[in-house]
């Protein structure tokens, strides 16, 4: 892998770490419900699930092996469950949050919430094992390259996150509570959708399936 591959690959998880989804998502609405706290209280779980889906794809790709059918279509049903449950509940909180101040550091589900908003969006394993053999050289070490492009995803990504937790965290400070609230609907809305997209497809993909 040639540097100006790599440095290629570092912008592009740039664009791609910072475009909203899911973690995204998370991430805005806890910080301007909870705070900065809360909101980098969720980076360790994103940072290991992602951990975890760069584990599994150089473990597919090594082997040559592709994830089964079912093993996905479990990971595509439970990933957009998860998501609608996760929109669904950071809408119907909105006004609570204003009331009530929760503590980060006693709160366990933090890291899960981030670690599972990440590993089970069915697009993660599909991406690492599909994007990050593009930028390795055949003439070099398979596993070190893989090892230095997961690497380099895992810092960008804690840097792209960890600016969405402090930018939105930011604004809980200085936004009116009418505007933290809108913006709050707004990242769980974009919640609901993604799930409900990843679920519909799936269901779209049967109906043709058994067409």
């Amino acid at each position: 892998m040639t540097f100006s591959a790599w440095i290629s690959f570092a912008l592009l998880t740039a664009i791609q770490t910072a475009s909203p989804g899911p973690a995204v998502s998370l991430l805005i609405s806890t910080g301007l419900r909870s705070g900065i706290s809360g909101a980098l209280a969720l980076l360790p779980g994103i940072l290991v699930g992602d951990l975890t889906l760069i584990t599994v794809a150089f473990a597919m790709t090594t082997a040559l092996l592709s994830v089964s059918g079912a093993i996905f279509d479990a990971i595509k049903i439970a990933g957009g469950s998860y998501l609608l449950f996760l929109g669904f509940k950071t809408i119907v909180d909105v006004r609570a949050s204003f009331t009530k101040n929760e503590d980060p550091a006693k709160s366990s589900h933090t890291f899960h919430q981030g670690f599972f908003t990440t590993v089970l969006n069915p697009k993660g394993i599909l991406y690492f094992a599909t994007f990050l053999p593009q930028f390795i050289s055949p003439e070099g070490s398979y596993n070190v390259q893989f090892t230095i492009l997961g690497a380099t995803f895992l810092g960008v990504g804690l840097i792209t996150d960890t600016f969405y937790a402090v930018a939105s965290s930011y604004g809980s400070r200085y936004l009116t509570p009418p505007v933290r609230g809108g913006l709050i609907v707004i990242a769980g809305t974009s919640l609901l959708l993604t799930g409900a997209f990843v679920l519909l497809t799936y269901a779209e993909s049967l109906r043709v399936a058994f067409a």
